[in-house]
């Protein structure tokens, strides 16, 4: 699979569609994404992804927590704005804000998150607008089974376009959490694979980190593909 390019539109208008100019074409994903600190509004996001289209067909713009951001900042509806960004040539929503379903988990990793219920909610609302959902699985060594089985049962009551596995690597906040080993990530692909049927599934490795031998297991395991981030563009 070719690599994502993942953009954090906080450049001026003018200056973005310069840097994307220069950017490769090469891509089958463009991901584009906004976190929980921006200060600009909506409008400016619709029409960064309006400025991407015209240059890359498929377009994940953004996640279920940074539309009901806008939805708590702008009070207008979460439909309107997932439409708005439809019409705008995004394709699909992102999966940020959905590595962990299980609530203690959540809590521990992301203590001031919506739950996990609002977030399935918001991603579901995707069909309806044209945005199909991704749904994501933080792969660790420290979630017990029971964990992984509670995440993936939930992924299981409702309809996904694609799922990505994300291999926890350690954070400053959290560093008494290890990497995640790659016999308990060919594990994660087997149950995700059983949980979840034949849906495509993908599994990150950024900047190519992953070995032919370990990409190989990976796809006896289940696994479609891999992906990784080509560019990034921000301010």
């Amino acid at each position: 699979m070719n690599p994502d390019k993942a953009i954090d539109p906080l450049l001026p208008i003018r200056d973005l569609d310069l840097a994307v100019d220069h950017l490769e074409t090469a891509v089958d994903l463009v991901k584009i994404r906004g976190g929980l600190t921006f200060k600009e509004p909506f409008d400016y996001f619709r029409t960064v992804v309006h400025r991407v289209s015209h240059h890359y067909g498929m377009i994940q713009a953004f996640s279920p927590i940074e539309l009901y951001q806008w939805h708590r900042m702008e009070q207008r509806p979460i439909r309107d704005l997932m439409a708005e960004l439809q019409w705008a040539g995004a394709t699909r929503i992102g999966p940020g804000g959905g590595e962990s379903l299980v609530p203690e988990w959540r809590d521990r990793l992301s203590p001031h998150r919506m739950p996990g219920e609002t977030w399935i909610d918001i991603a579901q609302l995707g069909w309806d607008i044209g945005l199909p959902p991704t749904a994501m699985i933080l792969a660790g060594d420290w979630f017990s089974a029971d964990d992984y089985r509670e995440h993936l049962s939930r992924l299981a009551d409702y309809r996904w376009d694609r799922v990505e596995i994300k291999p926890y690597r350690p954070v400053p906040n959290h560093p008494e959490l290890e990497s995640t080993h790659l016999l308990k990530l060919l594990t994660v692909i087997e149950w995700t694979r059983s949980y979840l049927g034949e849906i495509p599934l993908l599994v990150s490795d950024p900047e190519g980190q992953l070995s032919d031998d370990a990409k190989l297991l990976m796809t006896h395991a289940g696994c479609d593909g891999f992906y990784r981030t080509a560019a990034e563009v921000s301010s």
